[in-house]
């Protein structure tokens, strides 16, 4: 039923559905129910394992970072396929939804285990926004400067691993694919321009110089370098092979991929000058709409009421800057060493190893686990973020890589706190739990950006705390003073694409909250939130929702909180809407104390 096919064949968001709370003795453990339950249990796995397959075949990139061996689960022909971008192809794909929906709802959700009902709710929540943002099928961005396809798919060629002879002729094929599928999007771009949605001038000219720098010789290419790196590592190929096997992907270049940017940028200068809004999503038809169909997808709670959503993130930053400045009333001292602070470590592997005796009792136990460190290419540096942790294939938990980017501009960033995010307690620590967890197929499908993003925040800012060569008073006023820098962020990308903040506006609020007066810094944030609607709030949003769930188990539970047990019951959770999180989250983990 190609669940999640929409777009470039994008993985599932999350979803909730109405619980039927039975205290004692659970209804479905009855004896005269025992075997219905048993039926309906079998039934729900059998449903969710279909659409697992029928989810990861439709894409094969999907299927290649999701499994490096399809064979094991029954996968041994499906078409090679980067998916497709064409509006007839997301109308399909909102039907079969529709006949999903159906099927889940005719579920009895009472017999089902704990899990099974997890899953439900976080599958029944992914439908219902999807289908609920059937109104803006020409809202969506597949291009944008920094985030757009036209980056991160390269970026996705380049880390594509070779198993075995059948992943290379598979890579081989999908490159060939790329002038087609850019080719959808620009139609696809070409309809938004019609219906006065097309991006401004000036993004159009950002995402242009984007593309520009994939018209490299091929044979100077970053993905010819790393072509010829992952080819030689497969075994069994004749030197012949792998000769023959270059010389392929260099005629793929030349012919296909080098054209597909061409052709891009090419259709992106004749568009310009139909984009008719500079600004956010509010001044679009629809946009306030629209701006709150990201979030819903993104943070999996529905806002309909955004001043509540205002007030939280409010709540939040005041509360940090009133804790912000009782430290400096009680250690004014600490102001003096912020130009020069210091952690212990600045080595990544030694920080990794650091990092994993710090968490040992704050932190539920896992196996240890094997990763890799590796250098971002010069060649991609510009194009990607300070660091990145990229997770294994199902079937192959131990291929843990870390990516760092060596590049200047992040040259001043807290690599101990980067590699807690990314690392130990981060994305890889998460990653090994929830794969340790035993939880279904579909569940791996469901990942929720703002989930693990704001898991992976929040730990980054408790390991300031940890006893890393900072002093205490020194962590925590880093802590708070990136948390408040984030949540303002956040705020403003609800100013600029919920209410309508121009430039002028957002000049002045940054230079009375933050004491940012310089033109070229405001001019160039504010583009950056108008260029990816939705992105930084569901970064902040995780953190935010975990943030005010910790501070909610302290007070009801005083003495009784226990760190070791709050992160267990998040973790246990996984990746899920937040609606669904704070449901159990009252009921099972607050109301079972």
């Amino acid at each position: 039923m190609k669940i999640g096919k929409r777009w470039k064949g994008r993985m599932f968001a999350s979803g909730m559905a109405v619980c039927l709370a039975m205290a004692g003795c659970g209804w479905a453990d009855m004896p005269w129910n025992g075997q219905r339950a048993a039926r309906e249990r079998q039934k729900f796995d059998e449903m969710a394992e279909r659409l697992f397959l029928e989810e990861i075949t439709s894409n094969t990139m999907n299927l290649h970072f999701l499994l490096a061996d399809p064979e094991a689960y029954g996968i041994e022909e499906y078409e090679v396929t980067l998916g497709s971008y064409t509006l007839e192809e997301v109308e399909e794909s909102l039907e079969e939804m529709g006949q999903v929906k159906e099927e889940l709802e005719g579920m009895e959700y009472r017999f089902l285990t704990k899990e099974q009902q997890i899953t439900y709710e976080t599958l029944d929540y992914y439908l219902d926004t999807e289908l609920g943002g059937e109104d803006f099928l020409l809202y969506a961005n597949p291009l944008s400067p920094t985030i757009g396809a036209q980056v991160e798919l390269p970026l996705t060629f380049a880390d594509y691993n070779f198993y075995d002879k059948r992943d290379v002729e598979d890579y081989l094929e999908l490159l060939s694919q790329i002038d087609a599928y850019y080719g959808q999007i620009m139609d696809y771009e070409r309809m938004k321009s019609k219906e006065g949605l097309f991006m401004s001038d000036r993004t159009a000219d950002k995402v242009i110089e984007s593309c520009r720098g994939y018209l490299t010789a091929p044979k100077d290419s970053f993905l010819t370098e790393t072509f010829a790196e992952r080819l030689d590592g497969v075994e069994g190929l004749s030197s012949e092979e792998k000769e023959a096997y270059k010389a392929k992907h260099l005629e793929i270049m030349e012919q296909d991929f080098i054209p597909a940017y061409e052709d891009l940028m090419e259709g992106l200068e004749e568009l310009k000058g139909t984009g008719v809004n500079e600004q956010g999503l509010y001044y679009f038809p629809k946009g306030k709409e629209y701006y709150q169909y990201l979030l819903s997808t993104t943070a999996g709670v529905n806002y309909k009421d955004m001043g509540k959503l205002e007030k939280e993130i409010l709540d939040r930053v005041n509360g940090e800057l009133r804790e912000m400045k009782e430290l400096l009333m009680e250690n004014p001292e600490i102001l003096d060493g912020l130009g020069n602070y210091a952690f212990a470590l600045s080595d990544p592997d030694e920080i990794l190893t650091d990092l994993q005796r710090q968490i040992q009792g704050r932190f539920p136990e896992i196996p240890q686990a094997n990763y890799r460190l590796k250098y971002v290419p010069e060649a991609l540096e510009d194009a990607f973020s300070p660091a990145a942790c990229l997770p294994p294939p199902l079937d192959r938990p131990e291929e843990n890589v870390i990516y760092i980017n060596g590049a200047e501009d992040y040259e001043n960033y807290d690599m101990y706190t980067l590699l807690a995010h990314e690392g130990y307690p981060g994305h890889l620590y998460q990653n090994i739990y929830f794969h340790e967890s035993g939880v279904s197929n579909l569940r791996n499908l469901l990942k929720y950006t703002s989930y693990s993003e704001g898991w992976a925040t929040y730990v980054e800012y408790l390991a300031y705390g940890f006893d890393n060569g900072l002093t205490q008073g020194t962590g925590a006023l880093l802590a708070k003073d990136s948390s408040i820098n984030m949540g303002i962020t956040a705020l403003l990308d609800l100013y600029i694409h919920y209410y309508g903040w121009d430039v002028e506006t957002t000049a002045e609020y940054l230079a009375e909250t933050m004491r940012i007066e310089e033109r070229e810094m405001v001019e160039e944030a504010y583009q950056q939130i108008v260029d990816n609607p939705g992105n930084y709030m569901k970064y902040y949003l995780g953190y935010l929702k975990i943030a005010d769930m910790r501070k909610e188990a302290e007070k009801k539970l005083g003495s009784g909180f226990q760190e070791v047990e709050f992160h267990k019951f998040l973790l246990d959770m996984g990746p899920a809407p937040f609606s669904v999180i704070e449901k159990y989250f009252e009921e099972d983990y607050l109301g079972g104390r």
